[in-house]
């Protein structure tokens, strides 16, 4: 399975491609901000994963809360 993440300004776009993907028989959502930033720092934490040792201060980094 792929997922595509498409950005759209007007919800008329986003209802069309929602309708468009349920007409090829694909499944589609629209996602909150916070569904996206909730996502993005998801890929974050495991890509961090794969690293040995972080330190605390690149972690507060990472989250932009500086030291």
């Amino acid at each position: 399975m792929e997922t595509v993440l498409i950005n759209a300004e007007k919800k008329s776009d986003i209802a069309f491609i929602l309708h468009l993907a349920k007409k090829l028989g694909m499944s589609a959502k629209a996602l909150t901000h916070a569904e996206v930033a909730d996502w993005e720092l998801a890929k974050k934490i495991e890509s961090g994963m794969k690293t040995p040792n972080v330190s605390r201060s690149e972690v507060m980094k990472a989250l932009g809360k500086g030291c």
